[in-house]
């Protein structure tokens, strides 16, 4: 692709000005690489650009664009870029102030393609990337870039692939424009969840590091929140403030299934399946292989998270419960950096057609009792049940006003030794052989049950399985 039709492709993308150059054609390969280091450093370091527009074109916001399953704790940047031969996208910025930050391409089905985590990031000249090295501060340089095509067998540092689009037996490069995210999880400074550090700036270049465009930059993308203009609407808080009117009958869900289940996240082609095999009966099950292959993950997942889903219903009860043993993360008392089992875990409360959620934990406020599990009740605030509280153990979840829910359990970046963590779960197979105590149990539960006085999270668990287990046996009504 010429300069001057990415110079095109690109200002559609960002509408931008006249601010990028696309330098002299007489520079040097040398040159050019360093005047492209130039530019992005005096981009990263002084104010964002003023101008029409912006390479990242939108952002996560809990009232505006709650989509796609995501976490409370996290702020996702999305970008459209142009990658074809010959060009690589160029990705300059300063590593954030956080737990966690990464970037991810997809194709235009919402599937992720190819990851860079933070470990794999390339720190500038003379500076250390403080995700390798405890010592090191958050705040210096690095670069990354994201490069046409499948990853190869070996990998050069610092890049990841726009991947191939494959349906069945075809595969095609994903390319022209190529759907990237920027994550930044547990920030621990910055009004915009960013670390503290703003946006990493976007250019196109050729695949040898010649000089080619800078696309504007911003401290906020136009979309949703016109660049951080548009006030809050408050939309999370009113949810969160509604219970499922008593009025209106439970209604059938074929996203869940009685008893409860947790099952992996595989993909979509999986999650479809699941679906219609809660609506068949046992005998007339759909087999997996009968839909052809599209691909793994969706939803715009994250590759470097695990997830198990649990999915749960009102025709089957009104509090549901979930409890695991949990994995150590990064930071928690007494764990050497690096040493920890996952670098993350949380438990978010969503629904499944819109893919919004009422709330979600995180792995540091997340209560453990003595034996090291957590619990999670979820339930409407107005049947929460009296010992549902972090001070007796239970991590409480508002169910929010619809009749389904999916309770969804994240693992990130699960160390190599830890052969326990929901990535190791073989396809098609059960949790518990694979995951052991680690793996979530599920349960619906009466009120009455569940507000036993004196009982440790383990009881209180347990009781109300062997009650949902009691009158399974003893009547064909499933109990509330």
């Amino acid at each position: 692709m010429s300069k001057t039709l990415l110079y095109i492709t690109a200002c559609l993308l960002a509408a931008c000005g006249g601010s990028a150059g696309s330098g002299s054609a007489n520079t040097t390969q040398a040159d050019s690489k360093s005047d492209n280091a130039a530019t992005a450093r005096e981009a990263i370091d002084t104010s964002p650009m003023a101008g029409l527009g912006c390479s990242w074109q939108a952002a996560s916001e809990a009232d505006l664009a709650n989509i796609a399953f995501p976490d409370d704790a996290a702020r996702y940047w999305v970008a459209l870029v142009p990658v074809t031969p010959g060009n690589r996208i160029r990705i300059d910025g300063r590593f954030p102030d956080a737990r966690y930050f990464s970037f991810n391409s997809y194709d235009l089905a919402l599937r992720p393609t190819d990851a860079l985590a933070d470990t794999e990031v390339l720190a500038a000249a003379g500076e250390q990337n403080p995700f390798r090295v405890a010592t090191v501060a958050k705040g210096g340089h690095y670069s990354a870039y994201l490069a046409f095509g499948a990853a190869p067998e070996t990998r050069e540092a610092g890049v990841f692939f726009a991947g191939n689009i494959g349906i069945g037996p075809l595969s095609t490069p994903n390319s022209v424009l190529v759907p990237i995210i920027y994550r930044v999880y547990v920030s621990a400074v910055g009004e915009r969840l960013d670390g503290g550090v703003g946006l990493p700036v976007l250019s196109i270049e050729t695949t040898n590091g010649e000089q080619g465009l800078a696309l504007p930059t911003c401290a906020e993308p136009i979309l949703p929140t016109l660049g951080g203009n548009l006030p809050g609407l408050g939309l999370n808080e009113l949810l969160l403030g509604q219970d499922y009117p008593d009025e209106l009958l439970p209604l059938p869900f074929p996203t869940a299934a009685y008893p409860p289940r947790t099952r992996v996240f595989y993909g979509l082609p999986d999650t479809t399946i699941d679906i219609i095999g809660n609506a068949l009966p046992p005998t007339n099950q759909l087999p997996r292989e009968s839909l052809p292959s599209t691909g793994s993950g969706g939803f715009l997942s994250n590759i470097h998270n695990a997830y198990t889903t649990s999915a749960f219903a009102r025709q089957y009860g009104n509090l549901f419960l979930l409890r695991a043993k949990a994995p150590s993360w990064r930071g928690a008392p007494n764990i050497a950096f690096a040493n920890e089992q996952v670098r993350y875990w949380s438990l978010c409360q969503n629904e499944f057609a819109t893919q919004r959620y009422t709330a979600c934990r995180i792995d540091k406020n997340t209560p453990l009792d003595s034996e090291g599990y957590f619990t999670v009740a979820v339930s409407d605030a107005a049947e929460r049940p009296v010992f549902a509280t972090d001070e007796d153990g239970i991590t409480w979840l508002p169910w929010g006003p619809y009749p389904d829910g999916l309770l969804l359990y994240r693992q990130m970046l699960a160390h190599p030794d830890f052969a326990k963590a929901i990535k190791h779960v073989p396809k098609g197979e059960a949790l518990e052989p694979t995951m052991g105590a680690f793996a979530p149990q599920v349960t619906y539960c009466r009120a009455v049950i569940f507000d036993q006085p004196g009982l440790t999270p383990r009881q209180r668990f347990d009781a109300c399985a062997q009650d949902q287990i009691a009158a399974q046996q003893s009547t064909s009504a499933r109990p509330k």
